[in-house]
């Protein structure tokens, strides 16, 4: 939990939005329940909420998920349909999370507990892994995922998700930069890898773009067939 950080809840039910909200605070957590897309720009602004849970069906949401992914310290949890996950779920997206519809309260609750601990858990190093330091310098970039961030050698910052920098930090700590999409799946989104799950690829693919665009591509992220994915540069 992020101490006395709030977790802000959108949804065009009022209903549901409340059920989220009294099963959140019964579990100690802090919540704001906003009605639009505006009053959560507002709250993103005012109340600095560690997770923002996002309901696509909503106008304008889709835009809001990816404006709020940027936001240093905030997860995004984004929930829609199928149809709206397709038209989200591009490479620019950036989310933390997803959740189809329909899904009962709880299940927001526990992904919300599971985010709140799933990057913590991703910045630690593993129990056989030598002693780390807070940055990496490779290729041109300075990397610090526990800041969730990469400067380029003018400066020039490159701000992480919380899904982004948890993916960085598993391939930076492992050998030779590689890491299997089940290590992934387990250290960053906090689940066992299922079939069909894009989760872990949609992370690749906008870490792959950050990277890319923050060296000039000199720093990306590959897939490596039948092992998972490798940091190169």
């Amino acid at each position: 939990m992020s101490g006395s950080r709030p977790v802000l809840v959108l949804d065009a039910d009022p209903g549901f939005a409340a059920t989220v909200s009294a099963a959140l605070a019964a579990e100690g957590w802090r919540t704001k329940v906003v009605a639009t897309p505006d009053e959560a720009r507002v709250s993103l602004r005012r109340d600095d909420p560690c997770i923002a849970v996002l309901d696509l069906s909503l106008p304008n949401t889709a835009a809001l998920v990816r404006e709020a992914a940027g936001r240093p310290g905030l997860c995004v949890i984004a929930v829609g349909d199928s149809v709206e996950m397709d038209r989200v779920l591009g490479p620019e997206c950036g989310a933390d999370d997803f959740l189809a519809k329909p899904l009962p309260p709880g299940e927001v609750v526990a992904h919300v507990r599971a985010l709140s601990r799933r990057l913590d858990a991703a910045l630690r190093p593993a129990k056989d892994a030598p002693p780390r330091t807070a940055a990496w310098s490779l290729g041109g970039l300075r990397m610090e995922p526990a800041r969730r961030r990469v400067v380029a050698t003018d400066g020039t910052e490159t701000r992480l998700t919380g899904g982004e920098a948890g993916f960085l930090a598993v391939l930076l700590d492992s050998e030779d930069h590689l890491a299997a999409r089940e290590t992934i799946s387990e250290r960053v989104l906090g689940r066992r890898l299922l079939p069909n799950q894009r989760g872990v690829d949609q992370i690749a693919s906008n870490l792959r773009q950050k990277l890319g665009a923050a060296s000039a591509g000199h720093v990306t992220v590959v897939a490596v067939s039948g092992r998972g994915y490798r940091l190169v540069w």
